[in-house]
């Protein structure tokens, strides 16, 4: 349907002119003949017809889908998820509710800047820009140079991972003592009470070969214009942009 004239066809298109942008292939001939039966069943004048029964039909299924899964939810965790954002969000609050764990309110400012600045998160896939295999199983395998494959690592629940270890819920509080690396390295995993410190890194490069695929304690900085390639400089320049754009993007990127 790439034209609004073809609403107004009043036989259904032949089985050729049927083709799935998403596998690129046609339909089956009991496809065709299922849909044959529904224009004859509903007595359809045209494609048009035809069309607003089809979304008619998926709107109503997605909504009798939607409106048994928020029976779930209120039956499960008391909860209507339509007054949630995400499910992570509606995730969150069923804990809070059948976890009955009260959290306390981080109130002093330098605490709550103190735990932001450490805060690491969005780091979900990291590669390369270009990367060319030579190996056995390609056709333009080159024996004179080194073997490379590529290869495509997932990592799946890194947020429920890292729900489900021991989290801070209260009594914050400065730590005054004195601290050594000895001293950290002895607190037990199992403790009761944890910490959080402030702590100058050093990353052996050594480590960064074998860390390369997901580098460890990522460095939490505003990305300037002079600090991107010239790749991706010349992209930026070339783009048009938006006045709104321009000045979401002037601060951090933009020449």
């Amino acid at each position: 349907m790439d034209l609004h004239q073809k609403f107004d066809e009043e036989r259904l298109p032949s089985i050729d002119s049927f083709e799935s942008t998403l596998t690129g292939s046609g339909i089956s001939d009991e496809d065709y003949r299922q849909a044959q039966t529904l224009r004859n069943y509903f007595n359809l004048k045209n494609m048009g017809e035809y069309h607003d029964l089809y979304v008619k039909c998926d709107v109503l299924q997605l909504a009798d889908v939607f409106e048994n899964f928020r029976k779930l939810c209120q039956h499960y965790y008391g909860l209507d998820c339509v007054h949630l954002f995400t499910t992570p969000g509606l995730a969150w609050q069923s804990s809070l509710k059948m976890a009955d764990q009260p959290l306390e309110l981080v109130t002093n400012i330098n605490m709550h800047m103190f735990v932001e600045k450490g805060i690491r998160g969005g780091i979900s896939v990291i590669t390369k820009r270009f990367s060319q295999a030579n190996n056995k199983y390609l056709p333009n395998f080159d024996a004179s140079k080194s073997i490379k494959h590529i290869i495509y690592l997932d990592c799946n629940n890194l947020y429920g991972a890292s729900m489900v270890e021991s989290l801070p819920y209260g009594g914050f509080q400065w730590f005054s003592a004195d601290v050594t690396l000895d001293w950290i390295q002895s607190i037990p995993q199992d403790r009761s009470d944890g910490y959080i410190f402030e702590v100058d890194l050093k990353y052996p490069e050594e480590l960064h070969d074998l860390h390369n695929d997901y580098p460890l304690a990522p460095e939490k900085m505003d990305i300037k214009f002079e600090d991107l390639s010239e790749f991706s400089k010349a992209v930026l320049n070339g783009m048009k942009y938006t006045p709104s754009t321009k000045r979401c993007l002037q601060k951090i990127v933009c020449p």
